[in-house]
């Protein structure tokens, strides 16, 4: 059982997504698990879906990926006469028309949990998967620590806040063993939000957000992943897609080039 690389929320980044391909290569883990919204945001959801099923395709559904379907069937459009200047609602209809209708219907056919080795996955709380409600600090983390109690494995991974963090149902109980990596002891309920890979959300950190996770010595390593981050950016507004989703990835230094 080897180490396994936990991506979320890549949202159309592809170079933030290659980056991270590369460093997970290196890292040595043996596998990818994805926590959906592969979609979203970015210039390239295409793209980034065909490399996620050419990496073994596990993944969970997000709620980007829910509203694909819907969205072509509307055409691609939204009632709101101003949805092309709404980062969600405009990168919702740019991945519903660069995807083919295989790639449409694969990630329609996520699964919304899923189990890997000693964890459980899933886009958003356990609770209620099909709701997409957040896990955001201790309070939030208590339904879906309430179910990790109950398996086997008590730690769960996360994405959809697109901020790394750790909601242990004993914060006593972790031992950091460095700046990053944490063991998470047996018996210990932990549920773990892994970043983003394509649309970070730390205050400050905008490189991409992913998690090692070593199933055998419980070892979650929170890793950062830096990338052309002006290239993406010029790639959102290339592909006609609303500022705030380009600025979003950028520091004010970044910004201050990109607006030059």
């Amino acid at each position: 059982m080897g180490k396994i690389a936990i991506l979320s929320d890549i949202h159309g980044n592809l170079p933030a997504f290659q980056s991270v391909l590369r460093e997970v290569e290196e890292s040595g883990a043996g596998s990818i698990v994805f926590l959906g919204d592969i979609v979203g945001y970015g210039a390239s959801p295409a793209e980034c879906v065909e490399l996620v099923r050419q990496h073994g395709g596990s993944c969970v559904m997000g709620n980007h990926h829910e509203e694909i379907r819907a969205v072509r069937r509307r055409g691609c459009t939204f009632r709101d006469p101003d949805w092309r200047a709404n980062g969600y609602l405009a990168g919702l209809a740019q991945a519903a028309r660069a995807l083919d209708a295989v790639q449409a219907e694969w990630l329609a056919e996520r699964p919304y949990v899923m189990k890997i080795p000693d964890a459980v996955v899933a886009h958003a709380i356990l609770k209620d998967p099909e709701g997409f409600e957040y896990i955001e600090d201790d309070e939030t983390a208590v339904p879906t620590l309430a179910l990790l109690r109950k398996e086997k494995n008590q730690v769960g991974f996360f994405g959809h806040t697109h901020v790394a963090d750790l909601f242990p149902g004993d914060h006593q109980a972790l031992e950091w063993l460095a700046e990053t990596p944490v063991r998470i002891p047996p018996g210990v309920a932990c549920a773990v939000t892994v970043g983003a890979v394509g649309q970070p959300r730390h205050p400050t950190d905008r490189r991409a957000g992913w998690v090692l996770w070593d199933p055998e010595e419980g070892v979650v390593e929170f890793r950062r992943t830096d990338y052309d981050r002006l290239q993406a950016a010029h790639d959102i507004l290339d592909a006609g897609l609303p500022l705030e989703s380009g600025l979003r990835l950028l520091t004010e230094s970044e910004l201050a080039v990109l607006l030059r």
